[in-house]
């Protein structure tokens, strides 16, 4: 009896041992398949990026070209001379023949930190009145071989 067992096991393993080599067949199919369609979406996905990164160079330079430009334009139309000629041709102005300067106190000194600084007798760094300030400036040598 043990050998008609055998014999019938014998006739349906290889039945069944042509369905599991299919079935891995069939798996390893899927498998590799898979693998290539990840292969060339990723490739597919990289050339689109590449694309894209060649576009927005080429974006870039006409930007960066557009900015020079602009700054072109700003300087060209804020230089000196065009405002000295649109002062003198439109608005009738012309320049000083005499330059004078004020000499103006700080804004955060007080009319109390001046009376303590004239009341010390010591010479200390602190404020000069306009008037002594020129005469000195006035006395120097640089001045005084002209």
């Amino acid at each position: 009896m043990k050998r008609t067992i055998l014999v019938e096991d014998n006739n349906q393993f290889p039945l069944k041992a042509q369905r599991l080599s299919f079935s891995f067949f069939i798996l390893s199919i899927i498998l590799i398949s898979l693998l290539v369609i990840g292969y060339i979406c990723s490739n597919i996905i990289l050339m689109k990026l590449g694309y894209q990164s060649i576009d927005l160079e080429k974006e870039k330079e006409e930007l960066l070209v557009e900015k020079c430009q602009l700054e072109y334009t700003v300087e060209k139309l804020s230089s000196l001379t065009r405002i000295e000629s649109i002062a003198v041709q439109e608005l009738g102005m012309c320049r000083p023949e005499r330059i004078e300067f004020i000499a103006m106190l700080p804004s955060n000194v007080t009319f109390d930190m001046m009376a303590k600084q004239t009341s010390v007798s010591e010479p200390e760094i602190g404020f000069m009145e306009a008037g002594t300030f020129f005469s000195e400036f006035a006395n120097l040598k640089i001045f005084q071989n002209q």
